[in-house]
């Protein structure tokens, strides 16, 4: 099954007998650039000015196919699902988790996996760069030993009789010094005309940021999609604080994924120099990415959760593999699994 990006300006989305179509003005006259049957589509992701008709979302629905709306920070501004097709006690088992030791047990090891993520990462461009960049490498191996440490340390903490509320403070802490070596670290190997001096958050400052701000914003809605499919409740996390509007479990989930998908895609442009100072421009302080550089970081995106990876002695192919993530949730909350196992890979 394929996934559809509309990128770009002035394009439409709608149906034509039971078919899917995609228009553009081309001349004057809209004109049909692309069409396909929704049995074919997992997921369809518009990534700029486009439109999409209630007829199109309709049949997307019946078919199972969400749709993404991601503006240009890469934020997820809406997410359009089919009705919800599981039972709702998934849903009760994960509120229920939220004042027992099973949300303790999911936030421990969301965090466990993204810093093992964050170790392997580490350990790779170190190798990658022994004998071209000793410092470098020696810079990445010394981040990679910091987070070690921060693993060592969560894996030393007990959540027998506590919630999750109990234990989120001291998890965020070995979180946020492990995250502190981890980027300091990444400043070596990144080009100094980029002007990448720290993670910034949700503002970009410069175009680092501004690449991994859009790619969490794609990583992000594959795991509303996962989250959706599995029955989970979007809203109701374990390791990120309840806010209006904050999707805390599609937080939580991504975690997991943020470095294999997301971290190695960014850095592997900046290294290779497929991007350029000039592909970016600042507007009222924040970084944004000309249309060539956010299109060819969607490619290496969506290209890369369509590729397969070896994982417990198969094949699998990355979004399918965040989905069965999410399935293990849900099953460890029902009490069909008796632990739960977050995603990483050793390098």
């Amino acid at each position: 099954m394929d996934r559809l990006v509309i990128d770009g300006w002035g394009k439409f989305i709608g149906t034509d007998h039971e078919q899917i179509i995609v228009k553009e003005r081309k001349e004057g006259t809209n004109t049909v650039v692309h069409r396909c049957i929704p049995q074919d589509l997992r997921q369809v992701v518009i990534s700029g000015k486009g439109s999409i008709s209630t007829d199109a979302i309709e049949l997307l629905a019946e078919h199972g196919v969400d749709v993404v709306l991601i503006d240009w920070r890469g934020q997820v501004t809406a997410y359009i699902s089919p009705p919800q097709m599981r039972t709702v006690n998934t849903r009760r088992e994960q509120y229920r988790a939220f004042d027992i030791p099973a949300g303790a047990v999911l936030a421990k090891e969301f965090i466990n996996a993204k810093l093992h993520n964050m170790s392997a990462t580490l350990g790779t461009l170190a190798k990658s760069r022994k004998d071209t960049f000793p410092e470098s490498a020696e810079a990445l191996k010394n981040a990679r030993d910091a987070v070690n440490v921060g693993i060592e340390k969560l894996e030393g903490l007990n959540t027998k009789g506590k919630t999750c509320s109990d234990v989120r403070e001291t998890i965020m802490g070995f979180e946020g010094n492990a995250s502190a070596s981890y980027w300091q670290s990444l400043l070596g190997i990144i080009p100094a005309e980029f002007g990448f001096k720290d993670r910034s958050g949700r503002y970009a400052a410069d175009p680092v940021n501004a690449m991994l701000n859009y790619g969490y914003g794609v990583l992000e809605g594959e795991c509303w999609r996962a989250v959706h499919y599995s029955g989970l409740d979007p809203y109701g996390g374990f390791l990120h604080v309840d806010r209006p509007g904050k999707a805390s479990m599609v937080f939580d989930l991504m975690e997991e994924f943020r470095q294999q998908v997301v971290d190695k895609s960014v850095i592997k442009i900046f290294s290779l120099g497929q991007v350029k100072p000039g592909d970016f421009t600042i507007e009222n302080g924040v970084c944004k990415m000309a249309d060539g550089a956010r299109k060819l970081l969607l490619n290496e995106l969506l290209t890369k959760l369509e590729d397969n990876i070896r994982y417990e002695d198969r094949n699998i192919k990355w979004t399918d593999l965040i989905l069965n993530q999410a399935r293990d949730v849900a099953q460890f909350l029902r009490g069909e699994s008796k632990t739960y196992k977050g995603f990483w890979l050793r390098w």
